[in-house]
Formats: C-alpha cells, sequence, structure tokens
C-alpha cells in the first residue's frame, strides 16, 4: 500500500512539472527533482552543451539573365503585318521588330488630314476662331499619326532579345500583350526572385555553380535596400555579382552554360560561438521549447530560449550552461505503470 501511495505521488510530482516547468537556477530548494527508477531498463543518448561555430548549406536554383528588360507591349487589337523578333538575337537602336495593320487608322489619317486643309485656308482669313479651330485640328492629326507610328514596334536601343511572343503575318493580338523584350547587351547577370530572394542581405558572400564549376560571388541587391516598383519585383529579386572579369569570361568560354539560363546559388549562413545543443535535444511546443538536463540518475525538464537551427544543432539564448548535459535523443524506456507498483518503479514515456 506505502509503494502504491509512492508511485501515485511520483505521479502527481510529474503532472506539477509538465503544467508548471521545471526551473534550474537560483535557489536549489524551488527545483523539482525527478528521480529515475529501474536506471537499468533506460536507453538514450546524450550530449553536452557547449560553445560552438553552427553553420548550414542552403542551395537555390537561381536564373541567368536578363532582370531589367524592358517589354515592348502591342498599342491595340491588331492583326500581324510582319514579325522579326527571334530571343538572343542582337538588336540595333530603331530596328523594326514587328508591325501591325493600321489601315482603319490610316483612312482616319486622311480624313483627319482633309479637315485639317479646310481648317488651315479658313484660319488664313478669318478671325481668332478659325485660328483656333485649325490648331485643334493639326493637334488630333499628330495624334493619330503618332498612334499610327506605334503601330511599328522598335527596339529601344542597342541591345539583345530576351523574350518573343512569336507571332507570324496574319495573327491577331491584343492590346497590352508583350511583343518581345530586349535588353541592354552588358546587363546580364545571376538573380533570384520570389520568396527565396527574402534569404539573402546585401554583401553576402555566396558562392555560384554554372555548368559544373563553382565561383566566389556577392549579393549586390537584395530585398533589404531593393528599391520599390510598381510590379513589386526589384522588392523580391537578389542579385549576384562575379569577381571581377568572370562573367566576361563565362560569356566567353562558356556562352552554351550562360544562354542555358541557369545556376545553382549556395548560402552559407553562419553563427561563431554560440551555446548550443544538438537540435533532436530541443523539444518545441507553439513558442515554448524545453530540454531535458540529466544529472546523475535525475532527469528536470528546463525551459529554454532558442536561436537559429543550423546544421543539426540549435542555438540556446537561456535557460541553461555550457557543460549541462542533455538527453539528445528521446528521454528513455520505463516499464508500463502498470508493473510499478511491486518494484517501485514509475512507468510512462515523458519525452
Amino acid at each position: 500500500m506505502i509503494k502504491r501511495a509512492a508511485a501515485f505521488t511520483m505521479a502527481l510530482v510529474m503532472i506539477a512539472c509538465f503544467a508548471t516547468g521545471c526551473k534550474r537556477g537560483g535557489d536549489a530548494a524551488e527545483e523539482i527533482k525527478l528521480p529515475i527508477y529501474g536506471g537499468a531498463d533506460i536507453s538514450y543518448e546524450v550530449a553536452t552543451a557547449q560553445y560552438m561555430d553552427i553553420a548550414e548549406t542552403e542551395s537555390m536554383g537561381a536564373i541567368i539573365g536578363y532582370p531589367y528588360a524592358d517589354n515592348l507591349s502591342y498599342p491595340a487589337d491588331a492583326q500581324v503585318v510582319s514579325y522579326s523578333a527571334v530571343k538572343g538575337r542582337s538588336v540595333t537602336e530603331g530596328e523594326v521588330l514587328a508591325e501591325l495593320d493600321s489601315s482603319d487608322l490610316d483612312y482616319e489619317i486622311n480624313n483627319q488630314q482633309t479637315i485639317v486643309d479646310t481648317a488651315y485656308a479658313r484660319s488664313l482669313g478669318g478671325g481668332e476662331t478659325a485660328r483656333l479651330q485649325y490648331e485643334i485640328e493639326k493637334y488630333t492629326l499628330d495624334m493619330l499619326v503618332a498612334e499610327k507610328e506605334r503601330y511599328t514596334i522598335r527596339a529601344p536601343y542597342d541591345g539583345i532579345i530576351t523574350y518573343v511572343n512569336r507571332s507570324s503575318a496574319g495573327d491577331e493580338v491584343t492590346l497590352g500583350d508583350v511583343c518581345c523584350t530586349v535588353a541592354p547587351h552588358d546587363n546580364v547577370q545571376i538573380y533570384i526572385e520570389g520568396g527565396d530572394a527574402m534569404k539573402f542581405r546585401f554583401g553576402q558572400d555566396v558562392t555560384v555553380k554554372i555548368d559544373g564549376d563553382e565561383y566566389s560571388a556577392k549579393v549586390v541587391m537584395a530585398p533589404d535596400v531593393a528599391p520599390a516598383t510598381a510590379d513589386g519585383k526589384a522588392a523580391k529579386r537578389a542579385v549576384f555579382a562575379l569577381e571581377d572579369g568572370v562573367m566576361d569570361m563565362l560569356l566567353e568560354e562558356k556562352a552554351m552554360a550562360i544562354a542555358a539560363g541557369w545556376a545553382t546559388v549556395y548560402l552559407t549562413t553562419e553563427k561563431k560561438n554560440v551555446l548550443a545543443v544538438p537540435s533532436a535535444a530541443v523539444k518545441t511546443v507553439g513558442s515554448s521549447s524545453s530540454v531535458t538536463l540529466l544529472d546523475g540518475e535525475e532527469r528536470y525538464r528546463l525551459s529554454v530560449s532558442i536561436g537559429r537551427t543550423l546544421g543539426g544543432f540549435t542555438e540556446i539564448l537561456n535557460g541553461i550552461s555550457e557543460g549541462d548535459v542533455v538527453i539528445a535523443d528521446g528521454s528513455g524506456n520505463f516499464v508500463s505503470a502498470s508493473n510499478a507498483e511491486d518494484n517501485n518503479d514509475f512507468g510512462g514515456d515523458w519525452a
């Protein structure tokens, strides 16, 4: 009967420890000790909290291309007359890349030209009203001519075509659709857009792999310093610059690899001289974390504050000290509670 009472009392102590959290430090009288009974039946792995350097390397796919290219869009719903844009082709400023049918617009221009000629004749012998009417009609004509000019899509500068929305003569296109994209020749970059870009910070050192070879690089644009833009892309882009002269070498010696448009970026996150334990030793539920401290044949469940988890180790900000031994893999296997009465063992697994 005494043994049963002892086991029940120990169960209450353990439940109280879970409800309130067992903390070490300060007045030793405030510590709640959980003795281990039947030690021969327990198996577990332990680790010692110690100061160390922790690090982890992550690989991410990157694009080799022209992130700051200009989209050339169709100015109206119209039919394609000619299309000469080809991805990867160099172009010169003013070169015609596509032409749209402007016959309806030509009719409006011819009609407006007649109106302008009439208004001009009247303005010669008329007063201020006739002169003003001529200026209005001339302005309308100029706007129509400018609109017709947009039906011929030209390269805005010397550059390279990085994207085409391939069309053929006779195809119907829609206002606002992208005809093609042009970028300056010297603007090829390695970059990442979207969620992965948020992992980088301006000035970080990274490694870039292209066609099997690795090169040192630096983050020259990242979300923490990127300017806001209307489309938001610049704010979610990380750009990597290779060492001086390397990109020029790659463009010459590995042109096919660059044209393929893909690279791998390796980001190593490191924290030096931090108190850490194996991540398997840390139990986290919601926003609360704890470790199980081993002291001889006694264990303590201690609340801890944690920092980064890198390379299988977790940084401990406070709660335990250097040299403390923690259970790193599970918390032991015990006999069942139903058998604990007769041998004074308390059953249960409280990992």
